[in-house]
This record gives C-alpha cells, sequence and structure tokens, in this order.
C-alpha cells in the first residue's frame, strides 16, 4: 500500500487590502456640492465671500447655492489634504491626508499632486505636476476648485 502525501488545496487569493488612506472615488463622478461642509473650523475662517475678496489669487469653490467662496493664496505653499498639519483641511475620507500642495512663485502657481492615492486632477486631467492659468478647475477628491486671480 501506497501512501501518497496529499497537499492542501489552495485557492488563489487577493492580498488582504491594507487599510486604505483614502476612500476609493470615482474621478468621473460629479463634484461634492457643498465643499464648505467638509472644510474645517480653522480652515474656513480663511474663506471669504467673492465680492468682499482683495485683489489677488485664489481657490473658489462654489456652494449649493451656487455662491461663490475665495481661499486666498496667501502664502508660497499651500498643503491641501485630511491631515490636521494641512493648511487646507477637508473632512472628507476621499481626501488623502497629504493630498495636494499648491505653490506660488511670482504670478505663476502649479499644483502637485502629494502621492495622493485618488489623485489630483487639472480640467478633469490626473496630473502629477501642472501650472494652472485663472478658470482652470483642480480636483483633490470630491472637492473642485476654480483658479482665480481678482486684479
Amino acid at each position: 500500500m501506497t501512501a501518497t502525501a496529499s497537499s492542501p488545496t489552495r485557492t488563489p487569493t487577493a492580498p488582504a487590502p491594507a487599510s486604505p488612506e483614502t476612500a476609493a472615488l470615482d474621478p468621473t463622478s460629479a463634484p461634492r456640492r457643498d465643499p464648505l461642509a467638509v472644510l474645517d473650523h480653522r480652515s474656513r475662517g480663511r474663506v471669504v465671500l467673492r465680492d468682499q475678496a482683495l485683489p489677488g489669487h485664489y481657490l473658489a469653490l462654489a456652494d449649493e447655492d451656487g455662491d461663490r467662496h475665495m481661499i486666498p493664496l496667501a502664502d508660497k505653499v499651500l498643503h491641501i489634504g485630511r491631515a490636521v498639519t494641512a493648511d487646507l483641511r477637508f473632512e472628507d475620507p476621499h481626501v488623502s491626508r497629504r493630498h495636494a500642495i499648491i505653490c506660488r512663485y511670482g504670478r505663476h502657481v502649479r499644483v502637485l499632486d502629494d502621492r495622493s492615492s485618488g489623485g489630483t486632477f487639472v480640467n478633469g486631467v490626473r496630473v502629477v505636476a501642472c501650472d494652472v492659468q485663472p478658470g482652470d478647475v483642480v480636483r483633490v477628491g470630491p472637492i473642485a476648485f476654480t483658479y482665480t486671480v481678482i486684479r
């Protein structure tokens, strides 16, 4: 009598996903209608209404009523994310802790993806780094901004 060693049957399984930093989001989905609702209290204090904005560089957010809220790009570097260290902080699971960086140098503004899991988009195109012009739409997770210059 011969004994055969039977190997345990293994079914291929996908590796267990690591705990994601950011919830998955379809980049073609519509942007969030109420971005101010997920803006943390410290960041919300920086926001001004369009008609109260002084000349300068801004990121414009539209709320569900269509009002334009302006976030000034007063500093040369602005970190956007979900972490408490972010300069512009959104409490949304689709925004990475360190999602994007906006750098202003002279009259130029550059958007950089900060190795986010969901990506940073300019005018619907995923970017790693990109110069933006007035009117360009920057999307970080479900949050859409319009880069605006008031003269």
